[in-house]
């Protein structure tokens, strides 16, 4: 029922985007409320198999569609403008390989969970192996399958409001590939580097499938290519679930015993175009680690600041201030010429983005950072959520 859900799913993401290309090329800007009754009116011809299945997977992938060509529009009118944004690329059909899943719910209130089950309109109730964490009002109810494994993701209103500020210890966290993160208070979160003991295993099973393509053919089945795949895609889940563990444990932990957070607002995707250390920093997930740290100070109360990405937090000593231009990427130590303080890189620029949180939003320490930009902005980080919690990921 789920593959076929998410078969669903994916025939009529792809019956949209093939529809809105057409327009396109007639010069018809189609959203997902012109192509909602488009197929309502079409899918019992193209597809009259969709009797026995649930019309929220179709309904919620041609709005999903109707979005993906909606951000798409923007970012080039945007580019148009001469505005610097981030790219946003055309949105592409999807294959059956790649995306197995589809949207279960039709609006809040539409599944129930009764402890370990959850009833699912027309598939029924589905057992799971733990409860869902939260109490509340469900309103979003995701079916995916990763590495051969469904999962559900809930998004539950809790109806609590945002946690009060609480006082605390400023703490600062420097990020890194070697160690993941060093914080001021001595606290050190070691890189799992989970891609690293997975990559020869992961070659091996490479040149396997590569040699099953050649030998049966790229187009032709095999069951023993398939299991390949199989084995390769639960390596992969094996790095990704590492990884994340470390994040999830590290973050919590610092949003908790912190009253305030600072940390560096790094460009880790212009840090990629550096092919020497790229593998190493994908690796360790810095955009991950930090992006989780955002959201678990908002749980928590924490107040979250970010020191401008040129604010020189290595380069500084933190005992008297003086910067030391000639530091390069491979000092790991380094002694400070007027005082002689000797200095860990990360430990020292922990240290001074806990000095800069100190500091009053938008103010500067002069020569320490670049022109007209303020050495620490403060992030919205105790708005209210609304109740909403992030997703969680049960596995049935």
């Amino acid at each position: 029922m789920f593959q076929q859900h998410a078969g669903y799913a994916r025939f009529a993401y792809n019956w949209a985007l093939g529809e809105f290309k057409a327009g396109l090329d007639m010069g018809e800007w189609l959203s997902d409320k012109t192509l909602r009754p488009r197929w309502n009116r079409v899918k019992n011809i193209i597809a009259p198999w969709n009797r026995e299945l649930s019309q929220n997977a179709a309904k919620y992938a041609v709005i999903d569609m109707g979005q993906a060509a909606s951000r798409w529009g923007q970012y080039r009118a945007q580019r148009k403008r001469g505005v610097n944004c981030r790219r946003v690329g055309f949105p592409r059909f999807k294959r059956r390989r790649h995306e197995q899943g589809f949207r279960a719910d039709n609006g809040p209130d539409t599944v129930r969970v009764d402890g370990k089950v959850v009833m699912l309109p027309r598939v029924g109730p589905v057992a799971m192996v733990e409860e869902v964490r939260f109490r509340g009002r469900i309103c979003e109810v995701t079916v995916n399958r990763t590495a051969g494994r469904w999962f559900a993701c809930f998004a539950v209103d809790t109806g609590e409001t945002a946690p009060p500020a609480k006082d605390g210890p400023v703490i600062g966290v420097d990020v890194g590939i070697t160690t993941l993160a060093v914080c001021s208070d001595g606290t050190v979160v070691e890189n799992p580097k989970a891609l690293g003991p997975a990559l020869r295993r992961l070659r091996t099973l490479d040149k396997a499938i590569a040699r099953s393509r050649n030998v049966h053919g790229r187009n032709n089945h095999s069951n023993r290519r398939e299991r390949l795949l199989c084995r390769r895609r639960q390596l992969h889940a094996r790095v990704v679930n590492i990884r994340s563990d470390c994040h999830h444990k590290a973050t919590t932990a610092i949003a908790k015993s912190a009253g305030r957070v600072v940390i560096e607002d790094l460009n880790v995707s212009g840090m990629l175009g550096n092919r020497k250390f790229s593998r190493a920093l994908v690796d360790a997930g810095m955009a991950g680690f930090l992006g989780k740290l955002v959201y678990k100070c908002r749980w928590h109360g924490a107040e979250l600041v970010r020191a401008n990405r040129w604010y020189p937090s290595s380069k500084l000593c933190s005992g008297c201030g003086s910067r030391n231009g000639a530091l390069t990427l491979s000092d790991r130590q380094w002694q400070c010429e007027l005082c002689g303080a000797v200095h860990d890189r990360d430990t020292n620029a922990a240290l001074n983005l806990r000095a800069a949180g100190f500091e009053l939003p938008g103010a500067g320490r002069g020569d320490c950072v670049s022109p007209a930009q303020p050495a620490v902005v403060c992030e919205a980080s105790r708005e209210s959520t609304a109740g909403v919690n992030s997703p969680t990921r049960l596995e049935y």
